[in-house]
């Protein structure tokens, strides 16, 4: 079985007040998902994963996993969400166990903490992963307040030569942001998602981003800036046109730039 995902953005980070945004986009993860002899993971947090659903419902089976995923890791654009919780539906799905949705993103929660992918939970980034379009989330309740589909909008990312861990962020303080993060979330709340997505991404600049963030605005684009700790920076553009102008202009000047778009179409099985 062969199941489907994809990658996002960050609009408001949790780390602040426990609620979180996300919005979906066109990097899809395809996770293979075979029982086995023997256990086949790639990486210790897929068997953190899988142990987890074990221990949780008393699954036995022995499982092979294969990913096959364009969503960069490390990097702010939700794989260790896409991988958590495509696992988890792919082994509820291989079963044949009948899990209600919000169930099962309750679960991936959970799942996300016990493999350390996630400080918060990420409820937010789960939902998006799950429904596509945006959702936004009460992280600490395991809650979504609301969730839309989005409207057509093309996205150029630029890629950096470091990751940033979210699981890093457990001791951080975030207490001192909490009256920026209480405008965020009236922006997020009044419908501005764009304009919560370039200031989030201020939290966590370091100040590298500047260049590229005036080069995406400079070529067309309308937003640009962090995907919440990043280090990703994204910019969005009105047409299809216009990104590509920006995109060839980036790239012949050196940038480490992909291609998207927003996407409305949530996890799938894609192939029995």
């Amino acid at each position: 079985m062969i199941i489907k995902t994809n990658g996002g953005l960050s609009v408001l980070s949790a780390f602040v007040n426990g609620y979180g945004a996300a919005i979906s986009i066109d990097l899809p993860m395809y996770t293979e998902i075979k029982k086995s002899g023997e256990d086949i993971f790639p990486t210790p947090e897929m068997a953190d994963t899988v142990n987890f659903l074990r221990n949780r419902f008393s699954i036995h089976d022995k499982y092979s996993i294969n990913i096959n995923s364009q969503i960069p890791m490390g990097m702010g654009l939700k794989s260790s969400s896409a991988m958590t919780l495509s696992l988890i539906y792919g082994i509820f799905k291989i079963n044949h166990m009948d899990i209600a949705p919000q169930e099962v993103l309750k679960i991936a929660s959970e799942a996300s903490i016990h493999n350390k992918t996630s400080v918060t939970g990420a409820i937010d980034d789960l939902s998006i992963a799950y429904y596509g379009g945006f959702c936004f989330t009460d992280n600490s309740s395991n809650r979504i307040i609301s969730k839309q589909q989005i409207e057509e909008k093309y996205i150029i990312l630029e890629l950096q030569d470091r990751m940033a861990l979210t699981y890093d962020m457990r001791n951080r303080d975030f207490s001192g942001y909490k009256n920026y993060y209480g405008r965020l979330l009236e922006l997020v709340k009044d419908g501005h998602i764009f304009e919560s997505m370039m200031l989030n991404g201020y939290i966590f600049s370091d100040g590298t981003e500047t260049g590229i963030v005036k080069k995406m605005l400079g070529t067309g684009a309308i937003y640009a800036g962090r995907s919440g700790k990043g280090p990703a920076i994204f910019g969005i553009y009105e047409t299809e046109s216009s990104m590509e102008s920006s995109f060839k202009q980036l790239t012949s000047e050196g940038y480490n730039v992909i291609r998207s778009r927003f996407n409305n179409y949530g996890i799938n099985i894609y192939e029995q």
